[in-house]
């Protein structure tokens, strides 16, 4: 059978995807680790979705195709491509970066025939052209995205959205108005351990929160793509618009939103091709009444490390370890449940693939991601709230969440 442009041809699976997820309440019961172990396979199986994977939607909807740009062929571009190019409901119809020749490597390195397109008006005048992933540093992005959702795109946002809340907005308004889909690759929400704590909080083994973390310690390597700028103010920003905003995200993903924070920044010590500091760490006061810190050291000498606690009234979880003596009253220390762990900076290790499904299931289905920019732009206001406080020695700041 001869298959349109920019797909390949993918074995067959006798795996299905787990479309059914318990609800209820975790509850007690005899073998309270069989559960903790069942829900960080749920979670599991979810993340390791890759192209043989679709399921049954591959039959009855190959046809309805939605093309897919991308602009940027860097080190995070290749992960879009796979991502779309097995997906039963896209097709790459083609990259634009300002490098030439690099965007056509990128396609035949994944097997796939699209367009190198010239010029970023080349790619915006391809009708085929449904989803406009960016993929390009974020000092162009805001522009980018606003014209890609003017001209009636759903958009793919790749982190940071913008180096200043100005740019945030311009994407949100253009999204508002354009009435387009969005997500914010804020890709750890797909991650099996995000996805089985939130799943635990979501029954109750958490309570009400009392206090809560999100630590982002990974120092930038010279050998990553992005390091000649990312180091840089002018197109990195800081240490938490450039990385940290991944934890800034999470702490907001478990633990609500953050009114006010106190903050302080070091460095560059070690890595002095930094123009920002490096180091940031910030104290918080949450809108629901608990309080917490939030790190970003991308300097220094260690693995990458992504820590993640949240004490509640019922219970605490720290990473993919969980106490609680309501829902588990036999155990005397936290339980550890095995799953895949968010501490690697390789972009092949991220969960691109669900995070892709999942918007296009909110395309089809006419519904706003968890993660669309009307929520991830709160996200980026928490960095730029850090880093205000920061640059004035500690003194307390105001979220602004206004767009």
């Amino acid at each position: 059978m001869l298959l349109p442009a920019g797909r390949r041809r993918s074995p067959a699976s006798p795996l299905q995807p787990n479309r059914h997820r318990r609800r209820g309440t975790l509850c007690l019961t005899r073998r309270p680790r069989q559960r903790i172990l069942a829900a960080s396979r749920k979670s599991i199986s979810v993340g390791r979705w890759t192209h043989q994977l679709w399921g049954g939607l591959a039959q009855h909807l190959m046809t309805k195709k939605y093309g897919v740009a991308i602009l940027g062929a860097g080190w995070v571009a290749g992960e879009y491509v796979k991502a779309f190019r097995d997906h039963p409901l896209t097709e790459i119809s083609g990259i634009y970066s300002h490098t030439p020749g690099k965007a056509g490597k990128l396609l035949k390195l994944h097997g796939v025939e699209a367009r190198e397109y010239s010029s970023e008006d080349e790619l915006f005048d391809d009708d085929r052209v449904k989803i406009v992933a960016s993929c390009t540093p974020p000092d162009v992005r805001p522009q980018q995205l606003e014209r890609a959702a003017k001209s009636g795109r759903h958009i793919v946002i790749e982190k940071p959205i913008a180096l200043d809340y100005a740019g945030v907005k311009r994407v949100y308004n253009a999204v508002r108005d354009a009435k387009v889909k969005s997500v914010t690759s804020f890709v750890l929400r797909w991650n099996p351990q995000f996805e089985t704590v939130k799943q635990l909080q979501a029954d109750g083994v958490i309570g009400t929160m009392i206090y809560a973390e999100a630590d982002y310690w990974h120092p930038m390597k010279t050998e990553y793509p992005s390091y000649p700028w990312a180091v840089t103010k002018e197109r990195g920003g800081s240490s938490f618009v450039s990385a940290g905003c991944h934890a800034a995200d999470a702490i907001r993903y478990f633990a609500g939103e953050v009114s006010e924070v106190s903050a302080f920044s070091s460095g560059p010590k070690k890595d002095l091709n930094y123009t920002y500091d490096p180091t940031t760490v910030a104290s918080l006061r949450f809108e629901n009444g608990a309080v917490g810190k939030l790190s970003s050291v991308i300097e220094g000498e260690t693995p990458y490390i992504f820590n993640v606690r949240l004490f509640g009234t019922n219970g605490t979880i720290q990473n993919n370890r969980v106490f609680s003596r309501k829902h588990y009253p036999g155990s005397l220390n936290y339980w550890a449940f095995p799953t895949i762990e968010p501490d690697s900076g390789d972009v092949t290790h991220h969960p691109f693939v669900p995070e892709i499904r999942h918007f296009l299931e909110c395309i089809e289905n006419n519904v706003e991601s968890h993660a669309a920019i009307y929520d991830s732009y709160k996200s980026m206001a928490l960095c730029f709230a850090i880093d205000e406080s920061a640059a004035n020695n500690g003194k307390p700041v105001k979220v602004d969440y206004k767009v």
